[in-house]
């Protein structure tokens, strides 16, 4: 009886330092897999910083690649403008050597005066009588200039007011016709979008100066700064980028023009104060679109910030 009721007390203290030996065993193994698995966690982490590393300046180098093709692109059609105009000069040139290599024969009157076909034109008025001889010197409308003096401090006035009726006194006004800020606005973003960045900050630059009380200020501003960036004139970018900001805080291009800042004080070399710049988007910006917030984490990616 007293064997039967020891035989489980045996077998209980010869297997619980098995039980325990398995236990450490097991716990160990559990340590081991836990720090393979940190381990792991570390290098997939350092991979995806070195990944978007790669990715932030693939995307600047196409940025920069796409501004080239496009500067080079414009100046393409700047050249192209400008060998219009030369064969157009030519062919003007051509004309007028052609006219005095065989001028007209003279044409004289019924009374055997020579006649000047061109002045004989001139004197036609509109409806096809010819006007006097005597006076002052004809504009191509078939009217008189006024004859002034020089020395006349009035003499343009003068001249205003002795022209001849239905004749039209040019004008800084008539010469270029004003527009609306609509359509001064369109021709600016026009250009922009056409990669015509010389005009398009030409056109901005006059819309701000013509229209300081539209509602598009800080737009305007923006895409003043975009000319300029594109460019390499970061200094003047970021002017117009912190002018923009101020124009309208929360305006719709407001997170866009944060991050341009950041971009254009980064490629300064003014990394710290990029970094400041960037720290303060989340906070102002908190319901920023992704494209804009992508963009923030690249642009602080690429200037290091922590």
């Amino acid at each position: 009886m007293i064997r039967y009721l020891l035989l489980p007390l045996l077998i209980f203290v010869f297997s619980a330092p098995a039980d325990a030996q398995s236990r450490r065993e097991l716990a160990r193994r559990l340590d081991a897999v836990e720090a393979r698995l940190a381990e792991t966690e570390t290098r997939r982490i350092a991979q995806t910083d070195q990944l978007l590393t790669r990715i932030a300046d693939l995307e600047f180098q196409v940025q920069q690649a796409t501004g080239q093709t496009e500067r080079l692109e414009f100046e393409n059609r700047q050249l192209g403008q400008r060998i219009d105009a030369q064969d157009r000069e030519i062919q003007r040139l051509r004309t007028q050597l052609e006219a005095y290599r065989n001028p007209p024969e003279p044409q004289f009157d019924a009374e055997g005066n020579p006649v000047d076909p061109v002045a004989e034109d001139a004197a036609m008025t509109g409806t096809g009588e010819r006007t006097s001889n005597s006076g002052g010197p004809r504009d191509l409308t078939g009217g008189r200039l006024a004859v002034t003096d020089a020395s006349d401090p009035y003499a343009d006035e003068r001249a205003a007011a002795t022209r001849p009726l239905g004749s039209h006194l040019a004008s800084a006004a008539d010469a270029t016709p004003l527009m609306t800020a609509d359509q001064a606005y369109g021709q600016a973003r026009a250009r922009l979008m056409d990669g015509d960045f010389d005009g398009a900050q030409e056109d901005f630059t006059a819309f701000i100066a013509e229209f300081p009380e539209d509602g598009r200020m800080d737009e305007a501003w923006f895409w003043l700064g975009e000319t300029h960036y594109v460019r390499g004139d970061y200094a003047s970018a970021a002017e117009a980028y912190i002018t923009s900001l101020r124009e309208e805080r929360d305006g719709a291009v407001a997170p866009d023009a944060l991050v341009r800042l950041a971009s254009s004080l980064g490629a300064l070399g003014r990394n710290e104060e990029a970094c400041q710049t960037l720290a303060r988007f989340s906070r102002e910006f908190p319901s920023a679109g992704p494209n804009a917030t992508a963009r923030a984490e690249r642009e602080a990616l690429r200037a290091g910030c922590r």
